[in-house]
């Protein structure tokens, strides 16, 4: 099997992974005994598995388990890491994603507009699909291009999640 050696589709696809946990625990985790869970309906894993089959299995994964922030991001860096690491991209290109300052500043450029938008989000259920098309949107906006072109020159670190990799 040909494995991809592009960091840039690497980070892509790791983003729209991180982005998609994003998603699902905006509208689906719910309050059980003092506790936090995702629980996804039938009718939007099957809605989920038609128009994201590559991203099912995750949804399928933490579905209607108990949730935290170390059990989020170890959900999302064992995905990750399955669905990529050695299998669509060779072992040596996940590493470089996590470090690599574009993957750091689209998480941080996501989270941005997350937290811009969430009363809009709010208001009613939006499919993931949405999400996307929405947020590419307000990244084609001149500003944020500007924005982003700043923080990659800058090389500030922007704080986003991190998985670690075995190498």
């Amino acid at each position: 099997m040909l494995r991809s050696v592009s960091v840039k589709n690497a980070i892509k696809d790791a983003v729209e992974i991180f982005q998609f946990d994003q998603w699902l625990r905006f509208y689906f985790v719910v309050r059980k005994d003092d506790k936090l869970w995702i629980e996804i309906p039938e009718d939007r894993l099957k809605r989920i598995e038609e128009d994201f089959p590559g991203l099912f299995r995750f949804a399928d994964m933490i579905n209607d388990a108990e949730l935290d922030y170390q059990r989020s991001q170890d959900n999302v860096c064992t995905f990750v890491a399955a669905r990529l690491d050695g299998q669509k991209y060779e072992a040596s290109i996940l590493p470089q994603v996590f470090d690599d300052a574009k993957f750091k500043v689209e998480m941080y450029l996501f989270n941005v507009w997350l937290k811009m938008h969430e009363p809009h989000l709010d208001e009613a259920f939006m499919e993931f699909g949405e999400w996307l098309e929405m947020y590419e949107g307000w990244n084609s906006l001149d500003e944020v291009k500007e924005y982003r072109t700043k923080l990659l020159e800058s090389g500030t670190d922007p704080q986003v999640p991190t998985c670690g990799t075995a190498q």
